[in-house]
């Protein structure tokens, strides 16, 4: 994967969970949500404002809440390359249904992989090459596959996500799961990972554990 260079000066990436696969990230030059949660699915989706918001699935209560959303927003739904105030997505197929992003910005580049159910095909690893920092869905994923994304990505940092929660109605694995799998001894959880591009880990993979934001 070639990625653009951008002669700007870096400025900071903020990531925070909102719950089951939703994120908010936030750096100098926008706003992006992933799969914004419908009310059915027992848990309220935070209500905020986007420039970007992404779908991984449109068919999914999980990921298609848009309306929870506000804000001239633009919507991006399924594989292609996309530029919005300055930031860049890539997508690619993942399952029937579903898209794996990146997403690129303030030197950053963070790996969305959705609801994916399966291993990384050599299309998907290719375009997650040189991920910083990796997104990883703990429920959809086979538990044997969890270390050997990570190991195939080589992250700086790595996110777990769509793991068990209060008052969540669908049935997922525990955060156990994923730590167990990883090796990870339990860390504590924190509210938002703000992040400089120099500052990112240089040596071993970080595990961060975030906390979803409430309603």
């Amino acid at each position: 994967m070639i990625w653009l260079l951008i002669n700007v000066r870096l400025g900071r990436m903020h990531i925070q969970w909102n719950g089951l696969s939703s994120f908010r990230i936030q750096t100098n030059n926008s706003v992006l949500v992933t799969n914004p949660f419908a009310d059915s699915v027992g848990v309220a989706m935070p209500k905020l404002k986007a420039d970007i918001v992404l779908i991984s699935d449109t068919k999914n209560d999980l990921c298609n809440n848009t309306k929870r959303l506000s804000g001239d927003s633009i919507t991006i739904i399924g594989p292609g390359e996309y530029e919005i105030k300055q930031t860049f997505i890539y997508g690619i197929a993942a399952n029937n249904t579903s898209t794996v992003y990146v997403i690129e910005d303030e030197g950053i580049h963070v790996g969305f992989l959705g609801a994916l159910d399966s291993g990384l095909t050599n299309d998907q690893l290719e375009t997650l090459e040189g991920v910083d920092i990796l997104l990883l869905p703990v429920s959809t994923l086979p538990k044997d596959q969890l270390s050997v994304i990570v190991s195939q990505v080589e992250p700086r940092v790595v996110i777990p996500y769509l793991y068990q929660q209060p008052h969540v109605k669908v049935k997922l694995e525990p955060l156990q799961t994923f730590l167990k799998e990883l090796g990870v001894k339990t860390t504590t959880a924190i509210e938002k990972y703000s992040i400089k591009e120099k500052d990112l880990p240089q040596d071993d993979t970080t595990t961060v554990i975030l906390t979803p934001t409430t309603a």
